[in-house]
C-alpha cells in the first residue's frame, strides 16, 4: 500500500448484556464442578443475554452508543459493514441495512461479512483494504453481535468447549487519514479439515425442520441448537492443528505488517481456555501480562478482541504506540489476526 496511506480506529463501543451467570450457576446447568469451570475452562461468569439481545439489536445499541460518544453524523458515514454472526434475529436479512435504517445512515451503502468468531479482524482488514481501493470512502463503520450463546445444548457435554458462549455487541469507526490507532496489516488462515464438525444441522435447505421433528419435544430442542458431528475426531485434530493455526496466524499479520512478535506489546484474543490461551503467546514468545483474560465475560464472539483491548488500555497495558494484536478464532475453522498500532502515530 502506498505509504500515505492511513486508516485509524476513531473510537469503538461495546456492548454486554447486564445479567450474568456465575460459575456455581452455571454448574448446576452443565454439570461441571464450579473449580472445572473456573480453573480449565476460563470461566468465572458470563453474560446472559434478554428478550432485546439479538444480534442486529447489539450491534445497534453499540453503534448508537458510538455515535453518540463521537459526535459522529450518520450521514458522514460511507459504508457500514456487519462482521457478526448470520444466526440473527431473522434469516435471509442483511443486518447492516437493518442498522443503517436504525441509525439513519441515509449516503451510506451497507453489507454482512460472515467469517464466525473470526470476523472482525477479517472485517478491519476488507474495510481497509476497500478504502485503499476507492477513495470515496473516508467513514466507515463496523459492527456485529454474537447470539450463538442461545444455540449451546448445556445436556451435551461434546459441546463443553462452547459453554463458555456469551452474547454482546460491537461497533467501531474507522476513518482515512486519522493518524491515531493505525490499522496496520492482517494474517488470516482457515483450516478446512474442521469444515463440517460444528453445524446447525437443522433449518437449512439441506435438512428443513419437518412435522416429525415438530411434533416431538425432545427432537425439536435439539434441532434448533448446534451438533458436533464428530467430537473425538475434532478433539484430537485440535489438538495437532490448533496451536500452530493460532500462532501462524499471528506470525502472517506481522510479516504483513514488517513486525516480528518482540514488537506485540499486547495481544487481545478470542476467549479460549487459560491453558491454550498462554500457550499461544508462550510459543510467540509474548509475556504472560501482556494480554487480559475474558474470565469474567466467557466468549462474546466477534465481541471479544475489543474486549480485550478495552481492558488493556483501562488496565494501563495499552499505551500511546503499543502494538496490539488482535486475534479472532471460528468454528469452520477459520482465524484472523489484525496489528493495530493504538495512540498517537509519530
Amino acid at each position: 500500500m502506498k505509504k500515505n496511506f492511513h486508516v485509524g480506529i476513531l473510537d469503538y463501543s461495546i456492548y454486554l448484556p447486564e445479567e450474568t451467570i456465575t460459575a456455581e450457576q452455571l454448574s448446576d446447568l452443565v454439570g461441571i464442578k464450579p473449580d472445572v469451570l473456573r480453573e480449565k475452562m476460563g470461566i468465572n461468569r458470563k453474560h446472559v443475554g434478554g428478550p432485546e439481545d439479538h444480534p442486529g439489536m447489539m450491534a445497534t445499541k453499540a453503534t448508537k452508543e458510538l455515535l453518540s460518544k463521537t459526535k459522529i453524523d450518520p450521514k458522514e458515514i460511507d459504508m457500514i459493514l456487519y462482521a457478526g454472526e448470520t444466526y440473527c434475529e431473522y434469516v435471509c436479512w442483511t443486518v447492516a441495512i437493518k442498522i443503517q435504517n436504525e441509525i439513519g445512515a441515509d449516503n451510506a451503502f451497507a453489507w454482512d461479512l460472515s467469517f464466525r468468531c473470526a470476523g472482525t479482524p477479517l472485517a478491519l482488514k476488507v474495510a481497509k483494504d476497500m478504502m485503499y481501493a476507492n477513495e470515496n470512502l473516508n467513514t466507515v463503520l463496523i459492527a456485529g453481535g454474537n447470539s450463538n450463546a442461545y444455540l449451546i445444548d448445556y445436556k451435551d457435554p461434546i459441546q463443553s468447549f462452547m459453554f463458555d458462549m456469551s452474547p454482546g455487541g460491537f461497533a467501531l469507526i474507522l476513518k482515512r487519514d486519522h493518524l491515531e490507532n493505525e490499522l496496520l496489516e492482517t494474517g488470516i488462515i482457515t483450516d478446512h479439515v474442521f469444515c463440517d464438525d460444528v453445524i446447525g444441522k437443522y433449518g437449512g435447505t439441506l435438512y428443513p425442520i419437518t412435522e416429525e421433528i415438530a411434533k416431538d419435544s425432545e427432537k425439536l430442542r435439539r434441532a434448533k441448537l448446534i451438533e458436533v458431528t464428530d467430537g473425538e475426531g475434532m478433539k484430537k485434530r485440535l489438538a495437532e492443528r490448533s496451536l500452530p493455526d493460532f500462532t501462524n496466524t499471528v506470525r502472517l499479520a506481522l510479516k504483513n505488517s514488517n513486525l516480528t512478535s518482540r514488537d506485540i506489546d499486547f495481544i487481545g484474543m478470542t476467549h479460549i481456555n487459560p491453558k491454550a490461551h498462554y500457550a499461544i503467546m508462550n510459543d510467540l514468545g509474548i509475556e504472560k501480562d501482556k494480554t487480559v483474560y475474558l474470565a469474567d465475560d466467557g466468549h462474546c464472539g466477534h465481541v471479544d478482541q475489543l474486549l480485550a483491548l478495552d481492558y488493556g488500555i483501562k488496565q494501563g497495558k495499552v499505551k500511546d504506540g503499543s502494538i496490539c494484536a488482535l486475534l479472532g478464532a471460528g468454528t469452520g475453522y477459520a482465524f484472523a489476526c489484525s496489528m493495530v498500532r493504538w495512540g498517537k502515530t509519530k
